[in-house]
C-alpha cells in the first residue's frame, strides 16, 4: 500500500437489536469462529445450488428426450425431417465445392483468424478490466465518445479432471 492510497477502517460486524426498551444498539464484534461458521455456510449453499443444478440438468436432458420423441415417433413429422436431411446433404457439398476455391478459402482464414483475434483482445481485455476496478474501485468506464459502460465481473465453476 502507497502513501497516496486512503486506509480503509475496517470493522468486523455490528449487530443491533431494534426491540431493546432505549433503542441503543448493541455493538458485538465478530469472532474469527462466526467468520468461518459464514464462510462454511456460503460454501454449503455453493455446493447445494451446485447439486441442485446438476438435477435439473439430468431431468432436462430427460425431459428434453421425451420432447424429442414426441415429434420422431409421429410419421408426417418423420417424414419431412428425412427430406430435410436430403437438402442439406445437398446444400453441403455445394457448399464444400465453393469452400475449395482459392478465393474463398482466403476469405474463410481471414475470418477465423480474426475471430481468434477477437478472442484474445477480448481477454486481455477482462484482465486489463479486473485490474482497473482493483485500482480505482471504478466499475463503469466513460468511452472516448461519451458513452458510458458498465464493468460487470462473473464467475463460473469448471470441472477438473480429477
Amino acid at each position: 500500500m502507497t502513501q497516496d492510497e486512503p486506509q480503509e477502517e475496517i470493522i468486523d460486524g455490528e449487530v443491533t437489536d431494534d426491540t431493546t426498551a432505549d433503542s441503543e444498539s448493541i455493538d458485538v464484534p465478530v469472532s474469527g469462529a462466526d467468520q468461518a461458521s459464514a464462510l462454511l455456510n456460503l460454501e454449503e449453499l455453493i455446493k447445494n445450488h451446485i447439486e441442485s443444478i446438476d438435477k435439473l440438468k439430468i431431468e432436462l436432458k430427460q425431459q428434453r428426450e421425451m420432447l424429442e420423441d414426441s415429434f420422431n415417433n409421429n410419421p408426417t413429422y418423420h417424414e419431412n425431417d428425412e427430406k430435410v436431411k436430403d437438402a442439406l446433404k445437398g446444400k453441403n457439398s455445394v457448399r464444400q465445392e465453393i469452400a475449395k476455391q482459392p478465393s474463398v478459402a482466403m476469405l474463410a482464414q481471414k475470418v477465423k483468424d480474426m475471430r481468434f483475434d477477437i478472442n484474445e483482445k477480448s481477454k486481455t481485455l477482462s484482465d486489463l478490466l479486473q485490474d482497473f476496478t482493483e485500482q480505482t474501485g471504478a466499475t463503469q468506464i466513460e468511452m472516448r465518445d461519451g458513452k458510458v459502460l458498465e464493468i460487470v465481473k462473473t464467475s463460473k465453476l469448471v470441472r477438473r479432471n480429477s
